[in-house]
C-alpha cells in the first residue's frame, strides 16, 4: 500500500488527528503566552529578578520532553491535560525571553523621550516600548509555536492523541507510509502556523517600526489580524466542544501499545456499538501497562483488555502462581475489586504469554531450545525487548534472577520492532507474545520456558465497577467474547495487521461478523 492509498484510506483518522494536534498545541501555546508576556513584562520593571526567574524557566528545557511526560502521568493521569501542561512548560522560554529580551533593548532615548512628555512607566510599557519590542516578542512565540508542534507528536504516549498516534502505529508495524501520514501533517501545520504568526506580526507592529510593504493597505492588515484571531479562537472553540464531557451514555474503550491490544479495543468497542445504544469513544495505543491501568483508575477510559499474569505481577507487584490459570484469574479479579473498584470479566479464551524468541537457523546451529541453554550463552547476545519488559519483575529483570541470564547488550524497542531486529541479526533474542503472527513468519524459534517462570497471561475485559453499576448491559454484551478466540485464531489476527497491512478495526470487525457477532454489510 503506497503512502497515497494510505492517506485516502485512513483520511478520517489522518483530519481527527490533525485537530487533535493542533488543539493540544494551541492550548499549550496559548498559556505559556498568557504567562510569559506578563512575566517578561513585570520582570523589566524588577530587573534584579530576571536573571534567576529565567534561569528557572531555562531548567526545564534540559528535562527530556519523554521524562517531562512521565513525570506529569503520576500527578495528571492519561489525556490532554498532562500533554498541555508539558507542552506549556516547553514553550515558556522563548517567549518569556524573548519579551525581556525586547523590551530591555529598546533605545534608552526613546524611553525617556516618552517620559518627558509626562507618559507614566506602564504608559512607557505599553505605548512606547512593547510595540518596538513587538518582532521580538513575537520571533520568540513563532519559535515556541514550531517546538511545541514538533513535541505535541509524543503526546499520544499519554493517550493525548495526535499526529503522534500515526507515527507511533507507524513505527510499531513497521509501517513507513503510516509513519510519513503523522510526519507531513505535522511538518505542514509547523509551515502554516509560522506563517500565519508572521502575518500576524506585520499586521500588529504599527507604521513606522518597520518599513511598509508596498500595496499592503491598512485595510488589508487589519484583515489579516482578524484572519489569524479567528483561526485562534476557532480552534480553542473545537477544543472545548471536543473536550466537554460526552455524557452518561459514552463508554471509553483504551488499550496498550501494540497490535493486539489494538484490535482488541476496536472488538469491544464495534461490540459496545452494534448490542447496545451507548456511544464508543476508542483510545487504542494509550501506552504501556501502568499507562492503562492509570487510565482506567482516574476515569479516563472505562474499559480495557489486560492479561492475568500482568495483572498479577506487574501491577499488584504479587509473585507468579503457579499451577491452573483460573487461580491466576481468581486473584486478580478479587484484589482489582477490592483495591481499584474495577473486576474481570470473562476470559476471551487465549493465553498470550511472554517468551523468548531466536532465529531459528541461529538457535538451531548452537543447540539453544530452552531458557536454561540460552542463559548459559545469553554473556554473548544481545537482547532487544520492550523498555518496559526490561523493566518488569515478570520481565527481564524476573529472569536474571531465575535463570541467572546476563546479556552482552539490551536494547529497548518499541513492540513492533523486536522481530525485525531479530530477523536482520541486530539483536540475537527478543521478547516474544506467543500469539505473535511474525513468529513463524519471520521464522524465528520460541524457547522454552523449562522453570515456568512465565505466569499465565489470559486476556479478558477489565471494566470500572461504576462504569457497569451505570450500564449493566455491557458484562453480557463483552461476555459474548468469552472462550470465542484461541492462541491460533488470535495470531492469525495479528498476522493479517503486522503483516498484510491490515486496519486493525476491519480485522476486529471482519472477525465479529464471522463470529456471528456483529451484522453485516
Amino acid at each position: 500500500m503506497n503512502l497515497w492509498e494510505v492517506i485516502v484510506n485512513r483520511q478520517e483518522d489522518i483530519i481527527s488527528a490533525t485537530i487533535e494536534h493542533i488543539q493540544i498545541s494551541l492550548i499549550a501555546l496559548l498559556i505559556a503566552i498568557v504567562i510569559s508576556i506578563p512575566t517578561g513584562l513585570a520582570l523589566t520593571r524588577f530587573p534584579r529578578f530576571a536573571a534567576p526567574v529565567i534561569g528557572f524557566t531555562s531548567l526545564f528545557q534540559t528535562i527530556p520532553s519523554l521524562a517531562l511526560l512521565g513525570f506529569m502521568i503520576p500527578l495528571l493521569g492519561i489525556g490532554m491535560v498532562p500533554a498541555i501542561v508539558a507542552l506549556t512548560v516547553y514553550a515558556l522560554l522563548p517567549i518569556l525571553r524573548n519579551t525581556y529580551t525586547g523590551i530591555m533593548n529598546v533605545p534608552k532615548p526613546i524611553k525617556e523621550a516618552g517620559v518627558g512628555m509626562g507618559m507614566t512607566s506602564l504608559q512607557v510599557m505599553f505605548r512606547v516600548e512593547l510595540p518596538l519590542a513587538l518582532s521580538v516578542i513575537m520571533a520568540g512565540i513563532r519559535t515556541a509555536t514550531v517546538m511545541v508542534i514538533g513535541v505535541a507528536t509524543l503526546a499520544s504516549l499519554v493517550g493525548a492523541g495526535g499526529l503522534g498516534d500515526l507515527i507511533f502505529r507507524g513505527i510499531s508495524t513497521v509501517n513507513m507510509e503510516l509513519i510519513l501520514a503523522g510526519t507531513i501533517p505535522a511538518a505542514v501545520l509547523a509551515i502554516v502556523f509560522d506563517f500565519v504568526l508572521a502575518r500576524m506580526e506585520k499586521a500588529v507592529t504599527p507604521r513606522g517600526v518597520k518599513p511598509r510593504e508596498r500595496g499592503r493597505s491598512k485595510v488589508v492588515r487589519r484583515i489579516e489580524l482578524i484572519l489569524g484571531a479567528a483561526f485562534v479562537i476557532a480552534f480553542v472553540a473545537a477544543l472545548i466542544v471536543r473536550a466537554s464531557p460526552s455524557g452518561a451514555d459514552t463508554i471509553a474503550v483504551g488499550g496498550k501499545n501494540f497490535t493486539e491490544q489494538d484490535i482488541l479495543v476496536h472488538m469491544m468497542a464495534s461490540l459496545i456499538e452494534e448490542k447496545t445504544d451507548l456511544r464508543v469513544k476508542r483510545s487504542p495505543y494509550l501506552g504501556g501497562s501502568q499507562v492503562t491501568h492509570s487510565a482506567l483508575l482516574n476515569g479516563d477510559i472505562d474499559i480495557y483488555p489486560e492479561y492475568t499474569g500482568t495483572a498479577w505481577t506487574a501491577v499488584l507487584n504479587e509473585k507468579p502462581i503457579r499451577g491452573k490459570p483460573e487461580v491466576t484469574y481468581e486473584a486478580v479479579k478479587t484484589a482489582y475489586e477490592k483495591q481499584f473498584n474495577a473486576t474481570w470479566l470473562k476470559p476471551i479464551g487465549f493465553n498470550n504469554t511472554y517468551t523468548l524468541a531466536m532465529r531459528r537457523e541461529h538457535a538451531e546451529q548452537l543447540g539453544i531450545s530452552t531458557f536454561s541453554e540460552l542463559a548459559e550463552k545469553s554473556p554473548n547476545f544481545v537482547l532487544g525487548a520492550t523498555h518496559e519488559f526490561l523493566e518488569r519483575p515478570d520481565g527481564y529483570q524476573g529472569l536474571k534472577k531465575m535463570y541467572g541470564m546476563n546479556f552482552r547488550e539490551t536494547r529497548g524497542l518499541e513492540p513492533g520492532l523486536t522481530y525485525g531486529a531479530v530477523r536482520e541479526g541486530t539483536t540475537d533474542v527478543n521478547d516474544a507474545f506467543s500469539t505473535d503472527g511474525r513468529i513463524p513468519a519471520f521464522k524465528l524459534q520460541v524457547l522454552i520456558d523449562d522453570k515456568h517462570f512465565f505466569p499465565p497471561y489470559y486476556a479478558a475485559p477489565v471494566i470500572r465497577m461504576d462504569t457497569l453499576k451505570a450500564h449493566p448491559e455491557v458484562e453480557e454484551v463483552l461476555n459474548l467474547l468469552a472462550g470465542k478466540i484461541d492462541d491460533k485464531t488470535m495470531s492469525l489476527l495479528n498476522a493479517r495487521v503486522d503483516l498484510e497491512g491490515q486496519e486493525a478495526r476491519d480485522v476486529a470487525e471482519d472477525w465479529l461478523k464471522k463470529a456471528g457477532l456483529l451484522q453485516g454489510d
